[in-house]
């Protein structure tokens, strides 16, 4: 929630401060330019996601020779109502480079409730598994959207030996992250993207 809070703040005060620009006497900035860049700032912080992430749990477990890690991904992205509104898509990335299940097969159920192998829509129009409902932070009416889905990593070693030896390494893992990246398009454009490290927590 912190995190949270302070990037809604950080958005605020970047309005403000466009809003802000005076033009000195004798400067060749227009009237005009400030103002253009003072809606160009607040259109891009009407657009900016807000993130609430904590730690993400990833359960092990062994089949015969096979790591199975079975990832709950667990993320809010928020956007202040009168921004959602001005909204025709919100897309979510995830980025498994800074975490040990990196490199290894996953699984996903996508939209029409099939399986797919190493993919995931990352526009959330297309997404079943999230809920977007109507909140309200410091008096702001806000929009969350909360995505709850599972990703299925595995990896077949040459023993079970060795699997289970693996699964005590992610066990004793304390250091891994996993990145989430979030745009929204609206009216032909795609807005800035903003992103965020959650840490990750494997268990049996």
């Amino acid at each position: 929630m912190k995190v949270l809070l302070t990037t809604f703040l950080i958005a605020l005060i970047f309005i403000s401060c466009s809003k802000n620009n005076n033009v000195n006497p004798g400067s060749n900035v227009t009237k005009t330019t400030v103002d253009t860049v003072s809606q160009i700032n607040a259109d891009i912080a009407l657009h900016t996601p807000i993130f609430k992430v904590n730690p993400q749990q990833i359960i092990t477990s062994i089949s015969d020779k096979t790591l199975i890690l079975k990832f709950n991904e667990n993320i809010d992205i928020l956007y202040t109502a009168a921004g959602y509104l001005k909204i025709s898509s919100v897309h979510l990335l995830e980025n498994f480079n800074g975490a040990l299940v990196s490199g290894f097969d996953y699984t996903t159920i996508a939209q029409d409730g099939n399986t797919t192998l190493n993919w995931v829509d990352d526009n959330l129009n297309n997404v079943i598994l999230k809920s977007v409902t109507d909140t309200v932070i410091n008096n702001v009416s806000m929009v969350k959207i909360n995505v709850h889905r599972q990703f299925t990593f595995f990896k077949t070693y040459d023993s079970n030996q060795i699997a289970i030896n693996e699964q005590t390494v992610f066990i004793n893992k304390t250091d891994d992250i996993i990145t989430f990246s979030s745009f929204c398009y609206y009216n032909q454009k795609n807005y800035p993207v903003f992103s965020i490290s959650a840490k990750v927590v494997y268990a049996k």
